[in-house]
C-alpha cells in the first residue's frame, strides 16, 4: 500500500511539472480548435450537399415522369422493368395503405426536402421506408396517379466520408507534435534554469548561462549570471579575508603560547591561558575550513565506515560520563568529499558533547545511521537529552554565525559546526533539520541520497584506508 502511494505521489509529481501543463493547454487548445474546424467544414458543407442531392432526385423522378408519360401505355410495364433491373429504380403505386417512414428531421434532410418541393411541388414527399423496404423514396404523379419512386438505396445522403478521419489524423499528429516541440522551447530554458539554481544552493557555482532565446529569458539568465558572478566575487573576498585572518592571528597565537609556557605564573592560570589559545586556534580553523568546502571534489564515500571511524576518534565509549548508544547498517555509500563528511559528523558529535549534556552532566548519546530503502537514502540521526531548543530555533541555528547558546548553555563558539554539516548534506543532495526529543533533547538529523557503487571510483576515508576495502 505504502508503495503504491509512492508511486502515485511520484507521477503526480512528475505530470505537475510546468512542462506537462504546458503542454496539456497547448493540447487542449489544439484538440478544440481541429475539432471546430471539423464542425464548421460540416456545417459550411450541408447547403452544396443538400442542393446537390435535391438537383439528383429532381432530376431522376423528372426524366422518369417524362419517360412513363411518354411511353405507349401497353409497354409501360416493360419499361418499369427495364428501370428497375438497369438503373436500380423501383416504382411502386401509392396506396392509402402503404406505411411510410419520412427521413429523419436533421437540418441537412430539411434542406433536401424543401429544395425538392420548390421543384417537385409542395404535394412531394421524401420517405426513408415504404412497407419495410429502405432507400430514398419520391412520391410523383402522372396524371390522376400517385407512385413512389426508389432513386436511391440509402435514404442517407453522401457526407464527407472516410477521408476526413485520415485528415483529422494527420492534422492532429502534426499540431501534437509541433505542440510538443514549442513546449519543449518554452520550458528548456526554465529547466536550464532551474537546474543551475539547485547546483547554486548545493554550494556550486556553475557556468553561466547561455544569453539566447527571446528577451524574457535573455534578460533572466544574464541576471542570474550577475548574480551568480557576485557571488563568485564575494565567496573569493571572503576567502582573501579569512585566509589573511587566519595567517595574521596564527603568528601572534604561537607566540603567546610560547610566552605563557615561559612565563613565571602558576599552573592553573597556564592551563586557562593556554586553554583560550587552543579555542582561538580553533576557531581559525573552522572559520577556514567552512569557507574552502566546495573546493574539492565529490566522489563516493562510505559512510558506515567513515562514521565509525569518527566515533573511534572521539573516544566516546571509554569516557566514563558518556553513555553512548550506536546502530549502524554497513556498505552505505553517498556523494561527498570524505574529509569534508568526517568534519560534518565530527561537528554533529562534538555539538551534542557541548550542549546536549542532561542535569547531572551527562552526555547520553544516540548515533544511528540507516538505510531508508523505500527512498534509497542514508540516514544519520545524532540524538541527545539535553536542554533542546526553541521550536523557532531550529531552522535558525542552521545558518552559518548562528547560535543557540542563549537555550542550550553558555558554550563558546563560532556558530559553523551546523552550517558545515548543511552545507555537505547539501553538496551530495541531502538536507539537515533539527527535531526537538520529547520530553528533551535535539535529534541533527543528516539525510543523503545512496550512490550506487559503479557510478564513481570510490576515495580514501579521512584516516587514509581505502573505503572499499570496508564495505
Amino acid at each position: 500500500m505504502a508503495d503504491s502511494k509512492d508511486k502515485e505521489s511520484a507521477a503526480s509529481q512528475f505530470f505537475s511539472g510546468l512542462f506537462w501543463k504546458t503542454f496539456g493547454m497547448l493540447f487542449i487548445l489544439v484538440l478544440t480548435s481541429v475539432g471546430a474546424w471539423l464542425y464548421g467544414l460540416s456545417v459550411l458543407d450541408e447547403e452544396p450537399r443538400a442542393l446537390s442531392a435535391s438537383q439528383r432526385i429532381t432530376s431522376i423522378t423528372t426524366l422518369t415522369r417524362y419517360a412513363l408519360i411518354s411511353a405507349d401505355t401497353s409497354y409501360r410495364f416493360d419499361l418499369i422493368m427495364a428501370l428497375a433491373q438497369r438503373e436500380g429504380l423501383n416504382i411502386l403505386p401509392k396506396e392509402p395503405s402503404d406505411r411510410v417512414e419520412p427521413l429523419e428531421g436533421d437540418r441537412l434532410n430539411d434542406l433536401i426536402l424543401e429544395n425538392v418541393r420548390s421543384s417537385l411541388g409542395k404535394d412531394t414527399m421524401l420517405a426513408r421506408r415504404i412497407n419495410g423496404m429502405p432507400g430514398l423514396w419520391v412520391s410523383f404523379k402522372i396524371d390522376e396517379d400517385e407512385y413512389w419512386l426508389r432513386c436511391e438505396r440509402s435514404s442517407n445522403p453522401p457526407r464527407l466520408g472516410t477521408n476526413w478521419i485520415f485528415w483529422f489524423g494527420g492534422m492532429l499528429f502534426v499540431c501534437t507534435l509541433f505542440t510538443v516541440l514549442l513546449t519543449n522551447r518554452l520550458i528548456d530554458p526554465l529547466s536550464r534554469l532551474s537546474s543551475y539554481a539547485r547546483q547554486l544552493g548545493r554550494g556550486i557555482l556553475p557556468e553561466p548561462l547561455p544569453l539566447d532565446g527571446p528577451r524574457e529569458i535573455r534578460e533572466v539568465n544574464e541576471s542570474f549570471n550577475v548574480m551568480v558572478s557576485d557571488l563568485k566575487r564575494l565567496q573569493s573576498d571572503r576567502e582573501l579575508l579569512l585566509a589573511g585572518v587566519s595567517h595574521d592571528l596564527r603568528t601572534p597565537i604561537t607566540r603567546l603560547r610560547l610566552e605563557v609556557e615561559l612565563a613565571p605564573i602558576s599552573e592553573e592560570t597556564r592551563n586557562a591561558m593556554c586553554s583560550d589559545l587552543d579555542q582561538m586556534e580553533s576557531i581559525v580553523k573552522q572559520f577556514m575550513a567552512y569557507v574552502r568546502q566546495g573546493e574539492t571534489e565529490l566522489s563516493v564515500v562510505d559512510i558506515s565506515s567513515t562514521l565509525r571511524e569518527v566515533i573511534a576518534a572521539n573516544r566516546l565509549s571509554t569516557q566514563p560520563d558518556v553513555t553512548l548508544k550506536v546502530s549502524i547498517d554497513d556498505n552505505l555509500e553517498v556523494r561527498a568529499n570524505p574529509t569534508d563528511l568526517a568534519r560534518a559528523i565530527q561537528n554533529m558529535i562534538v555539538n551534542a558533547g557541548k550542549y546536549g549534556r542532561s542535569t547531572d552532566g551527562r552526555l547520553n548519546l544516540t548515533i544511528v545511521l540507516r538505510h531508508l530503502k523505500k527512498k534509497s537514502l542514508a540516514e544519520l540521526i545524532v540524538s541527545d537529552d539535553g536542554k533542546g531548543l526553541p521550536a523557532n530555533d531550529l531552522e535558525r541555528v542552521l545558518r552559518p554565525f548562528e547560535r543557540g547558546d542563549t537555550a542550550r548553555g553558555n558554550a563558546s563558539g563560532t556558530g559553523l559546526g551546523l552550517s558545515i554539516v548543511t552545507r555537505v548534506a547539501k553538496a551530495g543532495g541531502g538536507s539537515v533539520r533539527l527535531v526537538q526529543n520529547i520530553p528533551n533533547g535535539l535529534s541533527v538529523q543528516m539525510i543523503m541520497p545512496l550512490v550506487p557503487s559503479s557510478s564513481l571510483v570510490r576515495q580514501s576515508g579521512p584516516s587514509g584506508t581505502d573505503n572499499q576495502s570496508k564495505a
